[in-house]
């Protein structure tokens, strides 16, 4: 019995697109390397006089304005950091080598030790510990100085408290005292009399 031949059906088209296995075209993100070309656009349109808002938006629209501004600075830091490999490092050795007992004898002048000492110690130690020391220095200083601060407060205090009592227990009344703090003795009727007055009290008086 001979086939009948089946008819084909229409194909059906799936209810969403079917990957083929390729990335999305999409742009790139705002994690992504940048690019020399990259660079040198982004430090144009800085040039230019341009915000960082608008040079996201025109030039690099999957990335933050933020982005751009940390890009352009880090560049603009290596920029100025290969400047000092030539001729500017140059001349601050030159003038470094000239002035350089003169810059370190002022700061071995207070420290009491040799200018050699103190330049090779500064640079042994480096900017930052240095700072952090002063810091810490200037840290310890003020508590000392505000601890003998309060010291003094409080002896004077106590001075204080000693000399009241000790002018009670004496009898001396505080009215009693001169303008220097000495006691003053007033005199009345238990003052003695002059020589002369005594003469004339005893002498009698003749009618």
């Amino acid at each position: 019995m001979p086939k009948i031949p089946r008819s084909s059906s229409p194909r059906r088209t799936p209810p969403y697109p079917i990957s083929n296995g390729a990335p999305p075209t999409s742009l790139r993100s705002s994690s992504g390397a940048w690019s020399p070309r990259d660079d040198e656009m982004l430090i144009n349109a800085r040039a230019q006089g341009l915000n960082w808002a608008p040079i996201q938006q025109q030039h690099f629209p999957t990335k933050t304005p933020n982005a751009c501004r940390k890009r352009h600075e880090r560049l603009m830091e290596r920029r100025s950091a290969e400047d000092w490999d030539g001729g500017k490092l140059e001349k601050l050795a030159m003038e470094y080598m000239n002035m350089r007992k003169d810059m370190w004898s002022m700061l071995a002048a207070k420290v009491g030790e040799k200018w050699q000492v103190i330049e090779s110690k500064c640079m042994e130690k480096g900017l930052k510990n240095l700072q952090s020391a002063g810091r810490n220095a200037s840290r310890r200083e003020k508590m000392s100085l505000a601890s003998v601060m309060d010291d003094c407060g409080a002896g004077e205090i106590e001075k204080s408290v000693t000399s009241s009592a000790a002018m009670e227990d004496s009898g001396i009344a505080k009215s009693d005292m001169d303008d220097d703090g000495e006691p003053e003795f007033r005199h009345g009727s238990q003052e003695s009399a002059s020589p002369e007055d005594q003469k004339t009290t005893d002498t009698p008086e003749h009618p």
